[in-house]
């Protein structure tokens, strides 16, 4: 069920004819489409060397696939790049300067209680940090004379 008013929108869409964009292949000549021919290529492809559409460069279905496998292969070739890189400026974030303020903070000195007890068995440990601690000791001597 449509309205009227769609009735009325549908037949001036019907009756109005627009303007065909025009075959950049065609005006040119060009008979054969080949990957070799990067300028050729680089009119048919975006600023971040995606391919355009066939509506947005004007070429009929057949021309359309031949430009774009000759991209492709332009592309494997490294004739062509995948992509572009563009580099976007992007406004500060809000709310940053408190988050460097915070990274800033000081944290108050806390005494630190432990209630852990070595067992006896595990005294042989300790033993092997003190001799590594005595060995580190010895090679900076060494290092610095």
């Amino acid at each position: 069920m449509t309205s009227k008013t769609n009735k009325i929108r549908n037949a001036r869409e019907a009756n109005r004819k627009f303007k065909k964009k025009a075959n950049p292949l065609a005006i040119e000549k060009v008979v054969f489409i080949d990957y070799k021919d990067v300028s050729l290529l680089q009119r048919f492809m975006s600023d971040r060397s995606k391919i355009r559409g066939q509506r947005m460069s004007g070429t009929n279905v057949q021309q359309q696939r031949d430009l774009a496998t000759a991209i492709k292969n332009a592309r494997e070739m490294a004739l062509l790049p995948y992509t572009k890189r563009t580099v976007s400026t992007r406004a500060p974030r809000p709310g940053k300067e408190g988050r460097e303020d915070e990274a800033n903070l000081e944290l108050d000195e806390q005494p630190t209680s432990s209630s852990f007890v070595p067992r006896e068995d595990e005294d042989d440990s300790t033993d092997s940090t003190e001799a590594v601690a005595e060995e580190t000791a010895a090679v900076e001597a060494e290092v610095e004379a």
